[in-house]
């Protein structure tokens, strides 16, 4: 009978369960809690990339002929506009591709931030629907290392990556000079 008497004595004596349920619910609210943080700050460093790529594509465009200079400058911008996010790990590239007008692609220029530029004359596989024979496209690609600002022993750096197509606004082509 003594053990009866002591679950019976247990559910009378109620006064430090809250502490209990407390102290084994906490670790996973606060993890709920930081995991929350963490998706959200990494979909908004996609987003920023995403614009960034933008960016690059649509300020090149603008142009008819371009220089190294202005060339990376437009680069360049990647800096504001990926803010707060710290761009320098990032990798970005402009390119012009030509089609031919037996619909093979190359790369006619291209032009890089922090990583290899595309070698003039190769070849590129265009996406169905943008390839045009006998047309140029402006080629935007970005990469970035996220790496999350809580928890770095449980998730790692995740690679982000972003490319946009665009034809030149003022001309058939955009020359680099």
């Amino acid at each position: 009978m003594r053990p009866l008497t002591s679950i019976a004595a247990l559910h009378r004596h109620r006064a430090g369960m809250a502490a209990v349920e407390f102290a084994l619910t906490a670790p996973v609210l606060i993890l709920l809690f930081l995991g929350t943080f963490q998706v959200t700050d990494a979909v908004g460093a996609k987003r920023k990339l995403g614009i960034a790529t933008r960016a690059i594509a649509d300020l090149t465009t603008q142009y008819t002929s371009i220089n190294a200079s202005e060339a990376d400058s437009i680069l360049q911008s990647s800096n504001q506009i990926m803010a707060p996010y710290n761009a320098a790990p990032g990798t970005f590239v402009v390119s012009q591709i030509y089609v031919s007008p037996a619909g093979a692609a190359t790369v006619q220029w291209s032009r890089a931030r922090n990583g290899t530029a595309r070698t003039t004359g190769a070849s590129v596989t265009l996406p169905t629907g943008v390839a045009q024979n006998d047309s140029y496209v402006i080629l935007a690609e970005s990469s970035y290392p996220y790496t999350p600002t809580v928890g770095l022993a449980i998730v790692p750096t995740i690679a982000m990556n972003e490319q946009i197509y665009m034809y030149p606004r003022l001309s058939d082509s955009v020359n680099l000079q």
